[in-house]
């Protein structure tokens, strides 16, 4: 089939010529490629709203089990594919979708944000990506052009799909008719995280026609090279078994996983390799096996994997075989940290500050990030403890492996154990399927931060000291301990010593985590950082609001110098970043900060009536900075949520509240 080999339009040219033509129905000659055109301008002459939120499509319950009844072959064949694509985007925040030759929605898989925004849009299995409700994408190009095709954000007829990236391929039947289309949907910037996408939903297209062709009595085929190239890509272990059980291919990874490669297992009974009871049982049952975690014995190093069976059906609807897929939890484990772990953005260098107090902070902790001791970090809230955490991370031997960080007192006693050490199933009443990993584990190469450690429970500090000794753990309910291999930093902004002295810490706990020991400074004992850091600052929240302030008055910056900073660099920044919103000038002034009726006595409370207005007048500078910000961004809301720093569903939220229009591009 042909691939789209012309270059791209730049997203800021295509945002332009989107915006011209939604006011002019023409755009510039040349910038936006000739299938988007033509999918705009039949949108335009159906009369479909560039603005429109949500996908109108309705479909009778009647009608929609019809069409998902006459398409049951095509459903059944794919989802094993649909699987495999959705473990490759699973951690970028991916959606696949599977639809018929017009667009309506097969089968689908997702989670994250996108998959929370593909719910609330109602592209959701029953609904449809036609054209008329949808407007252009990359699943109605493909099936009216009939070859695949990657659409960038921005190149969408809907303005609210503009944050979005997707690639889709028709799928065709033994006579070349499309009878439906695979596409891969995430958000801008998965193209960067995923630059094959278009060559995966190419490449899984042509194995699903592949296995489609395949005659029952020829089932051995499936062999094929369009289904070893497909399988090949996927992250997890795939078997595939015949209605007997036996196995006929196998991918790369399921090979390692068993250490058996296919020309040894071609063939074999599957309940000849795989002892485990539950797998046995669902494969002779003819039932299905969802995400079981399950450790499979038989095969050397007693891999952890979850572990589903999914039954196989042909076009007729009659069972044919399953597939078998693993993931091990190690490598699930590992991935999660590194997408759901805080990633430890801050280095040693993003550390701001020319005092000899900070900069001997920052050499101290540069000499320990190299042992793979225990850290203990003083500071008080606000000094940016955990800023310091991962810059010793990203500096220490573990700065490929997962950061994550946990607020000991933030998170109830009760509910703390299952965070650190995780849960098996049926542990208690309200525990997820399949148990739960905790933050041990899922640091497991990499370094968990502990911040505010005195807030532990004394009970809950005998079994933090007991894995620290041990270097292993058990999850609550479990009874197979996994060994610790993450490195601890904690962090208190209390005296360890007076809370040993005062019961409330335990001593011996004290002296295990007291390995390595760093203080970070107060704000107030090195008043010569304060002017570096405000300017960082209004660089920084300038550059995300898009305001253009250039810096400060020397009478606003003395103010500045003036203060306490009980709230220390938190604060500062807090108060940089208000200043920066209201300022009406390229620099920020006296008045564009807060009053300070504290000034003399830094410790009194602040006057009520003085916070009761400043309380009351926030609203009004709220909603008076969401409608400048719309406007300068002449009604673009992907634009606008970036300068203010928010999502789309709370900017929503907020228009509704403060009863606010989103302006046009020919009104702003």
């Amino acid at each position: 089939m042909e691939r789209i080999l012309a270059p791209a339009p730049m997203k800021k040219d295509i945002q332009v010529a989107w915006e011209q033509f939604i006011a002019t129905g023409t755009v510039p000659p040349g910038a936006i490629r000739e299938e988007v055109l033509a999918s705009w301008r039949r949108c335009r002459g159906l009369g479909l709203d560039p603005y429109t939120q949500m996908i109108t499509a309705r479909f009778s319950e009647r009608e929609k089990e019809r069409i998902l009844k006459q398409n049951a072959g095509l459903i059944s064949t794919a989802r094993p594919f649909l699987m495999g694509i959705f473990e490759l985007i699973r951690n970028l925040d991916g959606v696949s979708f599977l639809t018929d030759h017009d667009g309506f929605i097969l089968d689908a898989m997702g989670e994250g944000l996108s998959w929370e925004f593909c719910q609330i849009k109602n592209a959701v299995v029953g609904s449809s990506l036609n054209e008329r409700y949808t407007g252009t994408t990359s699943v109605v190009i493909a099936l009216h052009e009939n070859k695949p095709f990657q659409m960038l954000p921005g190149e969408q007829y809907l303005e609210s799909n503009h944050i979005a990236t997707c690639a889709a391929a028709p799928i065709h039947d033994e006579n070349g008719r499309i009878i439906g289309c695979l596409t891969i949907t995430g958000p801008d910037g998965m193209q960067e995280k995923l630059p094959h996408a278009l060559a995966i939903v190419t490449t899984v297209a042509h194995a699903i026609e592949s296995q489609l062709g395949l005659k029952k009595s020829s089932y051995s085929h499936i062999a094929g090279e369009h289904l070893k190239a497909a399988m090949g890509m996927m992250s997890s272990g795939l078997i595939i078994l015949d209605r007997e059980h036996r196995i006929t291919h196998i991918n790369p990874v399921a090979e390692r996983i068993i250490g058996h490669t296919l020309a040894e297992v071609a063939g074999r009974d599957l309940r000849e390799l795989f002892k485990h009871g539950e797998i046995i049982s669902a494969l002779e049952q003819t039932r299905e096996l969802h995400e079981a975690e399950l450790f499979l014995q038989e095969f050397t190093g007693t891999p952890r994997c979850m572990v589903s069976v999914k039954s196989i059906l042909d076009q007729n609807g009659s069972f044919i075989g399953n597939v078998l897929h693993l993931r091990e939890v190690q490598a699930i484990e590992k991935l999660v940290g590194r997408i759901a772990g805080s990633q430890a953005r801050y280095t040693f260098e993003d550390i701001r500050g020319s005092s000899p107090q900070i900069r001997e902070v920052i050499n101290l902790a540069r000499v320990i990030a190299r042992s793979p001791s225990t850290v203990l970090i003083y500071g008080e809230s606000g000094t940016g403890k955990e800023m310091l955490a991962q810059a010793i991370h990203n500096a220490s031997e573990r700065s490929e492996g997962p950061f994550f960080a946990l607020n000991c007192a933030a998170i109830p006693h009760d509910l703390i154990e299952s965070e650190l050490f995780g849960y098996e199933s049926g542990t208690f009443t309200g525990a997820v399927k399949g148990g739960r990993c905790g933050k041990l584990e899922l640091a497991e190469g990499g370094t968990l931060f502990l911040d505010e450690v005195n807030g532990m429970s004394i009970s809950m500090q005998a079994k933090l000291l007991r894995v620290l000794e041990e270097k292993e753990f058990l999850r609550l309910g479990g009874s197979r301990y996994i060994p610790l291999d993450a490195r601890i930093i904690v962090a208190t902004n209390k005296d360890l010593l007076e809370e040993v002295g005062a019961g409330t810490f335990r001593s011996d706990l004290y002296y295990r985590l007291n390995v390595l020991e760093i203080t970070i400074p107060p704000l107030r004992e090195r008043p010569g950082d304060i002017e570096l850091l405000t300017q960082l600052f209004i660089q920084l929240v300038g550059r995300n609001l898009g305001r253009h302030i250039q810096g400060i008055t020397p009478d606003a910056l003395a103010f500045l110098k003036d203060r306490e900073w009980r709230g220390n660099v938190r604060e500062l920044r807090n108060w940089v970043e208000r200043a920066v919103n209201l300022a009406r000038g390229p620099l920020l002034t006296r008045a564009d900060f807060p009053a300070d009726p504290d000034r003399s006595d830094k410790t009194r409370p602040r006057d009520a009536a003085t916070t009761h207005q400043t309380i009351a007048r926030l609203p009004q500078v709220e909603r008076e900075t969401i409608m400048r910000v719309l406007t300068e961004s002449r009604g673009n809301v992907t634009e606008a949520c970036r300068r203010l720093g928010i999502g789309r569903t709370t900017l929503y939220r907020k228009l509704k509240k403060y009863r606010l229009h989103i302006p046009r591009p020919d009104m702003a």
